[in-house]
C-alpha cells in the first residue's frame, strides 16, 4: 500500500509538472487542437494568442519597440492555422510543424518615429525633400539594436535571426519611407525552459525595453 501511494504521488507530481510546462513535442491530439483553434479565427483564438503578445514603448521621442511576441511550438501552429483559414488542412499543419521543428520564436516589432536619426552611409539613405519632416532611413537600421532573451539572468543563444522591413506608401506630400521592421529570433525548444523569460531590446541610445513572459502559464 505504501509503495502504491508513493507511486501515485510521483505520478501526480509528474502530471502537475507537465501541466505547468509549455508543450513540446506536440502529439496528434495537440496538433489537432492547435490547428482547430487557428481555423476558428475568432475571439477565442484572439484571446489565446493575446497571452503571447505584449505592447511596450521606449519613449515618445526615441525609437521604440511597439510589440514583443513569444510563440511556443503549440502557439506557432495556432498562428499559422489562423493565417491560412482557406484550404489549410490538418495534414498540412502537421507537415508544417515537422518542417519547423520544436522551436521558440520571438517576434519583435520595431516602429520608428519620424525624428529617428539617419546613421551610417547606406546607399539607400537620402535627404528628404524640402518641407518634408520625415527622415529616410537605411533598411538595416535594426542592426543597431541589440536583442537578448534571458532566463535566470543568462542569455539564451538564438539559432537564427531574420527580419522584414515595414514601409509606408508614397503620397502627394511625402515619398515612400521605411517605418520599421519585424525581427524574428528563433531558439531550440530544448534550450528554453518552462520558466520566466525576459526579452530585452537595447536601442542605439543604450535604452533597454523589455517584456516578461512566464512560459509555465503558456501552452
Amino acid at each position: 500500500m505504501t509503495i502504491r501511494m508513493a507511486s501515485l504521488v510521483v505520478a501526480i507530481c509528474l502530471f502537475l509538472s507537465q501541466a505547468r510546462a509549455y508543450e513540446w513535442p506536440l502529439d496528434a491530439r495537440a496538433l489537432h487542437e492547435a490547428w482547430e483553434l487557428g481555423q476558428r479565427n475568432d475571439q477565442v483564438t484572439g484571446k489565446f494568442l493575446a497571452q503571447y503578445l505584449k505592447k511596450v514603448s521606449g519613449g515618445e521621442n526615441d525609437p521604440y519597440t511597439a510589440e514583443i511576441q513569444i510563440l511556443t511550438p503549440y502557439a506557432q501552429v495556432v498562428e499559422r492555422s489562423r493565417q491560412k483559414t482557406t484550404s489549410y488542412s490538418e495534414e498540412q499543419a502537421a507537415l508544417d510543424y515537422r518542417q519547423h521543428g520544436n522551436t521558440i520564436l520571438v517576434n519583435i516589432l520595431i516602429m520608428l518615429p519620424a525624428a529617428y536619426p539617419t546613421t551610417g552611409t547606406d546607399s539607400r539613405t537620402t535627404n528628404p525633400p524640402a518641407g518634408n519632416s520625415r527622415v529616410v532611413r537605411p533598411e538595416n537600421f535594426w542592426q543597431n539594436f541589440q536583442f537578448n532573451v534571458k532566463q535566470n539572468g543568462k542569455a539564451i543563444p538564438s539559432r537564427s535571426i531574420r527580419n522584414k522591413s515595414i514601409g509606408s506608401s508614397a503620397t502627394k506630400g511625402a515619398p515612400a519611407a521605411l517605418d520599421g521592421a519585424n525581427v524574428w529570433l528563433e531558439f531550440d525548444a530544448k534550450d528554453v525552459a518552462s520558466e520566466e523569460t525576459i526579452v530585452e531590446v537595447v536601442t542605439p541610445e543604450a535604452r533597454t525595453i523589455s517584456a516578461t513572459f512566464d512560459l509555465k502559464k503558456l501552452r
